[in-house]
Protein backbone atom coordinates (compact mmCIF):
# COMPACT_ATOMS: atom_id res chain seq x y z
CA UNK A 1 0.00 0.00 0.00
CA UNK A 2 2.47 2.66 1.40
CA UNK A 3 4.64 1.84 -2.40
CA UNK A 4 1.29 2.38 -3.98
CA UNK A 5 1.13 5.81 -3.10
CA UNK A 6 4.70 6.82 -3.10
CA UNK A 7 4.66 6.06 -6.76
CA UNK A 8 1.33 7.89 -7.22
CA UNK A 9 2.35 11.22 -5.46
CA UNK A 10 5.54 10.81 -7.81
CA UNK A 11 3.34 10.50 -11.05
CA UNK A 12 1.43 13.29 -9.76
CA UNK A 13 4.74 15.39 -8.98
CA UNK A 14 5.96 14.62 -12.88
CA UNK A 15 2.72 15.69 -14.35
CA UNK A 16 2.47 19.25 -12.80
CA UNK A 17 6.39 19.52 -13.62
CA UNK A 18 5.42 18.19 -17.30
CA UNK A 19 2.02 21.04 -17.23
CA UNK A 20 4.69 23.55 -15.69
CA UNK A 21 6.98 23.10 -18.83
CA UNK A 22 3.89 23.72 -20.78
CA UNK A 23 2.62 26.86 -19.69
CA UNK A 24 6.16 28.01 -19.58
CA UNK A 25 6.44 27.47 -23.25
CA UNK A 26 2.95 28.72 -23.86
CA UNK A 27 3.50 32.16 -22.13
CA UNK A 28 2.40 35.52 -24.18
CA UNK A 29 5.57 37.45 -25.38
CA UNK A 30 7.89 34.49 -24.71
CA UNK A 31 10.55 32.89 -27.07
CA UNK A 32 11.10 29.26 -26.64
CA UNK A 33 14.00 27.66 -28.11
CA UNK A 34 13.62 24.29 -28.72
CA UNK A 35 17.16 22.26 -29.27
CA UNK A 36 17.65 18.60 -29.62
CA UNK A 37 14.30 18.04 -30.93
CA UNK A 38 15.03 14.94 -33.25
CA UNK A 39 11.77 13.29 -33.89
CA UNK A 40 12.12 9.92 -31.11
CA UNK A 41 10.25 6.73 -32.40
CA UNK A 42 7.05 7.59 -30.54
CA UNK A 43 6.90 10.90 -32.72
CA UNK A 44 7.78 9.33 -36.28
CA UNK A 45 5.06 6.56 -35.60
CA UNK A 46 2.48 8.70 -34.28
CA UNK A 47 2.85 11.14 -37.35
CA UNK A 48 2.54 8.33 -39.59
CA UNK A 49 -0.36 6.85 -37.80
CA UNK A 50 -2.00 10.35 -38.11
CA UNK A 51 -1.30 9.80 -41.87
CA UNK A 52 -2.53 6.60 -42.44
CA UNK A 53 -6.29 7.95 -40.58
CA UNK A 54 -9.55 7.42 -43.01
CA UNK A 55 -11.21 11.06 -43.63
CA UNK A 56 -13.73 9.90 -45.22
CA UNK A 57 -15.34 11.27 -42.43
CA UNK A 58 -14.79 15.23 -43.27
CA UNK A 59 -17.71 15.75 -45.72
CA UNK A 60 -17.48 17.21 -49.05
CA UNK A 61 -18.71 21.01 -49.84
CA UNK A 62 -18.48 23.90 -52.17
CA UNK A 63 -18.55 27.63 -50.82
CA UNK A 64 -19.35 29.96 -54.18
CA UNK A 65 -20.27 33.50 -54.40
CA UNK A 66 -21.33 33.38 -58.49
CA UNK A 67 -17.70 34.32 -59.71
CA UNK A 68 -15.02 32.31 -57.66
CA UNK A 69 -15.66 28.63 -56.22
CA UNK A 70 -13.88 26.91 -53.41
CA UNK A 71 -14.22 23.06 -52.54
CA UNK A 72 -14.12 22.00 -49.02
CA UNK A 73 -13.81 18.66 -46.56
CA UNK A 74 -16.00 19.31 -43.05
CA UNK A 75 -15.43 17.16 -39.95
CA UNK A 76 -18.27 17.48 -37.57
CA UNK A 77 -18.61 16.56 -33.76
CA UNK A 78 -18.98 13.35 -33.68
CA UNK A 79 -22.33 13.70 -31.53
CA UNK A 80 -23.95 17.00 -31.54
CA UNK A 81 -25.86 18.32 -28.88
CA UNK A 82 -28.75 20.45 -30.32
CA UNK A 83 -28.60 23.26 -27.33
CA UNK A 84 -24.64 23.23 -27.58
CA UNK A 85 -22.47 25.33 -29.39
CA UNK A 86 -19.07 23.59 -30.48
CA UNK A 87 -15.96 25.59 -31.85
CA UNK A 88 -15.01 25.76 -35.74
CA UNK A 89 -10.92 25.34 -36.25
CA UNK A 90 -10.70 26.02 -39.69
CA UNK A 91 -7.11 24.65 -41.27
CA UNK A 92 -4.85 25.44 -44.41
CA UNK A 93 -2.83 23.61 -46.64
CA UNK A 94 0.33 24.04 -48.05
CA UNK A 95 1.47 25.02 -51.30
CA UNK A 96 1.87 21.26 -52.61
CA UNK A 97 -2.05 20.70 -52.07
CA UNK A 98 -3.25 23.57 -54.38
CA UNK A 99 -5.98 21.98 -56.94
CA UNK A 100 -9.19 20.96 -57.11
CA UNK A 101 -9.90 17.44 -56.22
CA UNK A 102 -10.68 18.02 -52.85
CA UNK A 103 -8.39 15.74 -50.94
CA UNK A 104 -4.89 17.00 -51.47
CA UNK A 105 -5.40 19.55 -48.59
CA UNK A 106 -5.58 16.58 -45.81
CA UNK A 107 -2.72 16.64 -44.50
CA UNK A 108 -1.56 15.49 -40.51
CA UNK A 109 -3.28 19.61 -39.32
CA UNK A 110 -6.23 18.36 -40.59
CA UNK A 111 -6.31 14.66 -40.30
CA UNK A 112 -5.26 15.07 -35.99
CA UNK A 113 -8.76 16.00 -35.31
CA UNK A 114 -10.01 12.56 -36.17
CA UNK A 115 -7.41 10.91 -33.61
CA UNK A 116 -10.12 9.25 -31.34
CA UNK A 117 -8.42 11.22 -27.64
CA UNK A 118 -8.79 14.70 -29.89
CA UNK A 119 -13.05 13.47 -31.02
CA UNK A 120 -13.58 12.85 -27.31
CA UNK A 121 -11.77 15.70 -25.82
CA UNK A 122 -11.95 18.40 -28.22
CA UNK A 123 -15.39 18.04 -29.94
CA UNK A 124 -15.76 20.81 -32.42
CA UNK A 125 -16.25 21.44 -36.43
CA UNK A 126 -13.08 21.07 -38.71
CA UNK A 127 -13.30 23.54 -42.02
CA UNK A 128 -10.01 22.42 -44.48
CA UNK A 129 -10.96 24.48 -47.15
CA UNK A 130 -8.60 23.93 -50.61
CA UNK A 131 -7.53 26.91 -52.47
CA UNK A 132 -7.40 26.54 -56.49
CA UNK A 133 -4.80 28.72 -56.83
CA UNK A 134 -1.90 29.51 -54.30
CA UNK A 135 -3.52 31.32 -51.10
CA UNK A 136 -1.13 33.49 -50.74
CA UNK A 137 2.22 35.08 -52.42
CA UNK A 138 4.93 37.02 -50.61
CA UNK A 139 6.52 40.13 -51.53
CA UNK A 140 9.74 42.28 -49.78
CA UNK A 141 8.96 44.79 -47.15
CA UNK A 142 11.12 47.33 -47.98
CA UNK A 143 10.70 48.87 -44.23
CA UNK A 144 11.61 45.59 -42.65
CA UNK A 145 13.39 44.14 -45.31
CA UNK A 146 12.25 40.39 -44.62
CA UNK A 147 9.40 38.76 -46.45
CA UNK A 148 5.43 39.56 -46.17
CA UNK A 149 2.55 37.62 -47.26
CA UNK A 150 -0.52 38.94 -49.05
CA UNK A 151 -3.76 37.23 -49.59
CA UNK A 152 -6.46 37.07 -52.82
CA UNK A 153 -10.38 36.90 -53.71
CA UNK A 154 -10.13 33.15 -52.46
CA UNK A 155 -9.76 34.00 -48.87
CA UNK A 156 -12.37 36.83 -49.12
CA UNK A 157 -14.80 34.02 -50.39
CA UNK A 158 -13.69 31.85 -47.26
CA UNK A 159 -13.83 34.39 -44.92
CA UNK A 160 -17.55 35.42 -45.69
CA UNK A 161 -17.97 31.91 -45.84
CA UNK A 162 -17.47 31.15 -42.45
CA UNK A 163 -19.96 33.62 -40.98
CA UNK A 164 -22.70 32.23 -43.08
CA UNK A 165 -21.77 28.46 -41.85
CA UNK A 166 -21.83 29.87 -38.25
CA UNK A 167 -25.44 31.03 -38.81
CA UNK A 168 -26.36 27.79 -39.99
CA UNK A 169 -24.08 25.66 -37.70
CA UNK A 170 -23.94 25.18 -33.92
CA UNK A 171 -20.80 26.89 -33.94
CA UNK A 172 -19.71 28.94 -31.30
CA UNK A 173 -18.53 32.13 -32.48
CA UNK A 174 -16.33 32.72 -29.53
CA UNK A 175 -14.41 29.80 -30.13
CA UNK A 176 -12.89 30.11 -34.31
CA UNK A 177 -9.72 29.04 -34.76
CA UNK A 178 -7.33 29.18 -37.45
CA UNK A 179 -4.02 27.15 -38.32
CA UNK A 180 -1.81 26.21 -41.21
CA UNK A 181 1.52 24.86 -42.71
CA UNK A 182 4.08 26.98 -44.79
CA UNK A 183 1.96 28.74 -47.48
CA UNK A 184 -1.07 27.48 -45.20
CA UNK A 185 0.75 29.41 -41.96
CA UNK A 186 0.64 32.19 -44.29
CA UNK A 187 -2.52 31.97 -44.75
CA UNK A 188 -3.02 31.93 -41.34
CA UNK A 189 -1.64 35.74 -40.68
CA UNK A 190 -3.65 37.04 -44.06
CA UNK A 191 -6.86 35.78 -42.26
CA UNK A 192 -6.38 37.26 -39.29
CA UNK A 193 -5.30 40.80 -40.30
CA UNK A 194 -8.34 40.64 -42.71
CA UNK A 195 -10.69 39.62 -40.05
CA UNK A 196 -9.23 40.04 -36.24
CA UNK A 197 -12.97 39.89 -34.94
CA UNK A 198 -13.23 36.62 -36.54
CA UNK A 199 -10.81 34.10 -34.67
CA UNK A 200 -10.19 33.66 -31.20
CA UNK A 201 -6.67 32.35 -32.11
CA UNK A 202 -4.22 31.24 -34.73
CA UNK A 203 -1.57 28.89 -35.21
CA UNK A 204 1.22 30.02 -37.65
CA UNK A 205 3.48 26.87 -38.70
CA UNK A 206 6.79 27.87 -40.94
CA UNK A 207 4.68 30.72 -42.88
CA UNK A 208 5.28 34.23 -43.74
CA UNK A 209 3.66 37.13 -41.70
CA UNK A 210 1.73 39.87 -42.80
CA UNK A 211 2.26 43.11 -41.24
CA UNK A 212 -0.09 45.71 -41.92
CA UNK A 213 -2.89 45.55 -39.53
CA UNK A 214 -0.74 44.46 -36.51
CA UNK A 215 -2.34 47.11 -33.56
CA UNK A 216 -5.90 44.83 -34.43
CA UNK A 217 -4.09 42.13 -33.85
CA UNK A 218 -3.20 42.98 -29.83
CA UNK A 219 -5.84 41.11 -28.39
CA UNK A 220 -5.43 37.63 -30.76
CA UNK A 221 -3.67 34.97 -29.33
CA UNK A 222 -1.23 33.76 -31.71
CA UNK A 223 1.64 31.29 -32.10
CA UNK A 224 4.40 31.05 -34.26
CA UNK A 225 6.27 28.37 -34.82
CA UNK A 226 9.51 27.80 -37.32
CA UNK A 227 12.31 26.08 -37.26
CA UNK A 228 16.10 27.45 -37.34
CA UNK A 229 17.04 25.36 -40.72
CA UNK A 230 14.33 26.50 -42.80
CA UNK A 231 15.07 27.54 -46.34
CA UNK A 232 11.85 27.12 -47.91
CA UNK A 233 10.49 30.02 -46.14
CA UNK A 234 12.97 31.69 -43.76
CA UNK A 235 12.33 31.89 -40.68
CA UNK A 236 12.95 36.12 -40.55
CA UNK A 237 9.56 36.92 -41.07
CA UNK A 238 7.84 35.08 -38.57
CA UNK A 239 10.61 36.31 -36.10
CA UNK A 240 10.26 40.10 -37.28
CA UNK A 241 6.48 39.84 -36.72
CA UNK A 242 7.29 37.97 -33.09
CA UNK A 243 9.26 41.14 -32.21
CA UNK A 244 6.81 43.45 -33.01
CA UNK A 245 4.36 42.66 -31.31
CA UNK A 246 6.16 40.52 -27.99
CA UNK A 247 5.28 43.48 -25.43
CA UNK A 248 1.98 44.37 -26.36
CA UNK A 249 0.18 41.26 -27.98
CA UNK A 250 -0.50 38.23 -26.88
CA UNK A 251 2.14 35.94 -28.79
CA UNK A 252 4.29 33.71 -28.75
CA UNK A 253 7.47 31.64 -30.68
CA UNK A 254 8.57 28.50 -30.61
CA UNK A 255 11.87 27.54 -32.73
CA UNK A 256 13.16 24.44 -33.38
CA UNK A 257 16.54 25.14 -33.47
CA UNK A 258 17.34 21.50 -35.58
CA UNK A 259 14.32 21.76 -38.09
CA UNK A 260 13.89 22.54 -41.59
CA UNK A 261 10.73 23.28 -43.20
CA UNK A 262 9.31 19.44 -43.93
CA UNK A 263 10.41 18.16 -40.61
CA UNK A 264 8.56 20.68 -38.30
CA UNK A 265 5.66 18.64 -37.59
CA UNK A 266 6.03 16.41 -35.18
CA UNK A 267 3.93 14.69 -31.97
CA UNK A 268 5.36 16.90 -29.99
CA UNK A 269 3.18 19.43 -31.94
CA UNK A 270 0.23 17.53 -32.31
CA UNK A 271 -0.21 17.16 -29.01
CA UNK A 272 0.15 20.65 -27.66
CA UNK A 273 -1.82 22.49 -30.44
CA UNK A 274 -5.47 21.63 -29.35
CA UNK A 275 -4.76 22.30 -25.60
CA UNK A 276 -3.31 25.28 -26.45
CA UNK A 277 -6.36 26.22 -28.73
CA UNK A 278 -9.01 25.49 -26.58
CA UNK A 279 -7.61 27.45 -23.84
CA UNK A 280 -7.93 30.60 -25.80
CA UNK A 281 -11.89 32.13 -26.26
CA UNK A 282 -12.82 35.85 -27.10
Amino acid sequence: MKTKVIKFFSLLILFCLFQSCISQKTEFGKKTEIHGSKDSARSIAKISFIKSLDDSEFEEGQFSNGKESLKYRMLSPEKIKLERKYPLIVVFHGSGAVGTDNKSQMGILSKMWLLPENRKKYPSFVLSPQFPVRSSNYHLDEKRRVSASESNEYLDLLLKSIDSLANSKNIDRSRIYVMGFSMGGATVSNAISKRPDLFAAAINISGISQFDNNEKLLKTPIWLVHGSLDTDNFPQSNLKFYEEMKDKGQVLFWEFKDKYHNNILSAKLADAMPQWLFNQKK
